[in-house]
């Protein structure tokens, strides 16, 4: 036990020459399970970036984890042959399906397309919208926020409320850009009912009366004066808008890539085989 803290407490120095390199003689042995042995420069890594007590803590904690898997490999070894057949195929059966993973890993990182256009968005959008239905209501909110103490309030107000013409529209645009602090003045954005009262200074009722007024409402808060407006209503049942559902097909044409590309390689691979005759079959 006092070699092991001795070890341990080596670790805390992470500049220290010992660890330069693999020494098997027995005090750099810090655990032993009958004939398997866990050395310091086996859990070396765990160490990196901690000091003190932490890297005291990290390899105590792996030691004693190290410790209790080999005694129960071993005592698994003790009751199930080492030769069963169904072992070795199921271990064989792993590094397989882990060898395609990695490759199919490494196929995706470098050669998977992600950039998706509007018109990839849309096409699929047609394509699947009558598969994807609204479980609830969703509205369209646009909003502004601004701080109390914002200059000319009472000229946004009516830019934002009363808008005459294009340039009270364009006047309330560049008093956003220039003094709030948050804005949706665009395409809004696509709320739940419940996410609409968590985000915005609004109630049932006031959501409600949004979706009838179709016009920026005002409310205030301890700190900040909203504009709220809610331009339409998805019911239940309906086509889910394109918009709320933007990360969902992104998703999805990207799964669907990934498909392709993997069957694509896999279908060149069997077609370069059979044409360099890297295989036959004798199954008739």
């Amino acid at each position: 036990m006092k070699n092991l803290f001795i070890i341990l407490l080596l670790f805390s120095f992470s500049a220290c020459s010992f660890f330069k390199k693999k020494n098997v003689a027995t005090g750099d042995v810090i655990a032993r399970v009958n004939d398997d042995f866990l050395y310091v420069s086996d859990v070396q890594p765990l160490t990196k970036g901690l000091k003190g007590a932490d890297s005291i803590n990290a390899i105590k904690g792996y030691t004693e984890s190290w410790v209790r898997k080999k005694l129960l490999l071993q005592k698994a070894e003790e009751n199930i042959a080492g030769d069963d057949p169904s072992i070795t195929k199921k271990v064989e059966d792993y590094r397989e399906s882990l060898l395609l993973y990695e490759y199919e890993k490494a196929l995706i990182n470098k050669r998977l397309d992600t950039v998706i256009s509007e018109q990839d968005m849309t096409a699929w959008y047609d394509k699947m919208k009558k598969d994807i239905t609204l479980d609830k209501d969703v509205y369209r909110v646009y909003y502004i926020k601004l701080k109390k103490d914002a200059p000319d309030i009472a000229n946004m107000r009516k830019w934002v409320t009363k808008p005459k013409d294009e340039d009270d529209t364009r006047k309330m645009e560049g008093y956003c850009r220039q003094y709030s602090p948050s804005y949706m003045i665009d395409k809004g954005m696509w709320y739940e009912k419940e996410n609409v009262i968590k985000n915005f200074p609004v109630n049932e009722g006031d959501v409600a009366s949004l979706s009838a007024f179709k016009m920026y409402k005002e409310f205030t808060t301890e700190d900040a004066i909203w504009f709220v407006k809610i331009s339409d209503v998805a019911k239940k049942d309906d086509a889910a808008p394109m918009d709320f559902i933007h990360g969902q097909i992104v998703r999805a044409i990207i799964e669907k890539r990934r498909v392709q590309l993997i069957e694509k390689i896999y279908d060149k691979i069997y077609q370069d085989g059979i044409k360099s005759k890297s295989f036959e079959t004798f199954v008739k």
